[in-house]
């Protein structure tokens, strides 16, 4: 045997319990923090929990590679979806009332196999390091369930089903969050799979054909019902760190079609980070690059050179020499720093 299909099949069995779903810990997880904080937490299909979730919906599952955490199936196995949606749309106008009269919307956005404690303290540091306006500017802290495990050999587990809930999170989540703005200046910061989460919202993903057809029949989500971004004249700027995404990220959602895909004219800027020894990013492009969504783009120059043939919004900060793939290690790198500067965004001295 292949000692690559061994080495996964070892991985596979070490990593056959111990994943969990990234739920909130509030009961209250889509909520307002006075002046300029919004929460935004949605599950593996980009529904926004309700309030006091817990005991509508129940205790998520103990194995959350096994068996899903859907909002949608539950409402709907309990005749509950209208109290649903009608909360999701509540919510939605609320936030748009909520920011109306901001000038800039910060959206901080994380990877996946990140646990509530360590996303908070990344969107923290973040946030005293940005100068705030607490007039004029908003700061909206997205959450999606990337899963998540204390198994150090579980990651590769996880990333098979995290790969199609950060689509879901940004199709059916972040871009109804973006639609609800117009005319204003949106900086999206994302590390890892929440890359995914953005270029989902801003532009139609590629689904695998199965995986459309188990969310329609199991989890009563279509899909091909989902809302489009709609051009509401806002100036969108996208850093992304450790961007877990490749070439086919980009390209049309139509199979067959290998054609890029068109972002709406309010993207202005994708501001990349590469990173030739992320030793994460490595390990996906590896041997198992064949068998997991391709996550180069911010491992090697080759898909970026590829991307800028064909967008003109791109840029990037070469980040190699930092082994870490952690959240916290790029933000805390002060390459960081002059990519923020770099993008207009004034700091805290």
């Amino acid at each position: 045997m292949h000692s690559n299909l061994r080495y996964l099949i070892f991985l596979v069995f070490m990593t056959s319990c111990g994943i969990m779903h990234n739920v909130p810990i509030s009961q209250k997880p889509n909520s307002f923090v006075q002046p300029n904080i919004s929460n935004s937490f949605v599950d593996q299909n980009g529904n926004f929990y309700p309030d006091n979730w817990r005991k509508t919906y129940g205790n998520p599952p103990r194995n959350g590679k096994r068996d899903a955490y859907s909002l949608m199936k539950i409402a709907a196995d309990r005749g509950i979806t209208d109290d649903l949606t009608g909360f999701e749309t509540q919510k939605l106008k609320d936030f748009k009332q909520h920011v109306k009269a901001k000038k800039r919307v910060f959206i901080f956005v994380h990877g996946f196999n990140a646990n509530n404690e360590e996303v908070n303290e990344s969107y923290g540091y973040i946030q005293k390091l940005i100068k705030i306006n607490t007039k004029d500017d908003e700061i909206v802290r997205f959450y999606w369930d990337g899963l998540w495990t204390s198994n150090p050999f579980a990651g590769a587990k996880i990333w098979f089903t995290a790969t199609s809930f950060s689509q879901m999170a940004g199709e059916f989540g972040l871009r109804r969050v973006l639609n609800t703005m117009s005319n204003k200046d949106i900086y999206i910061i994302s590390h890892s799979r929440g890359a995914s989460v953005v270029l989902s919202a801003l532009a139609e993903p590629h689904f695998n054909e199965k995986f459309v057809k188990e969310i329609k029949e199991i989890h009563k989500v279509d899909v091909d019902n989902a809302k489009e971004l709609m051009e509401n004249k806002n100036r969108i700027t996208c850093i992304m760190l450790a961007p877990a995404v490749g070439l086919k990220d980009f390209k049309s959602k139509e199979v067959g079609d290998e054609s890029f895909c068109s972002f709406s004219p309010q993207v202005k800027k994708i501001h990349i980070t590469i990173n030739n020894t992320d030793k994460m990013l490595k390990k996906f492009f590896g041997f198992l690059a064949d068998k997991l969504n391709p996550t180069d783009l911010g491992y090697k120059d080759n898909v970026y050179n590829e991307l800028i043939k064909e967008y003109t919004c791109f840029d990037k900060t070469d980040f190699s020499g930092m082994e870490s793939h952690a959240f916290n290690s790029y933000i805390r790198n002060a390459k960081f720093k002059t990519m923020l500067k770099a993008n207009g965004i004034t700091l805290n001295k």
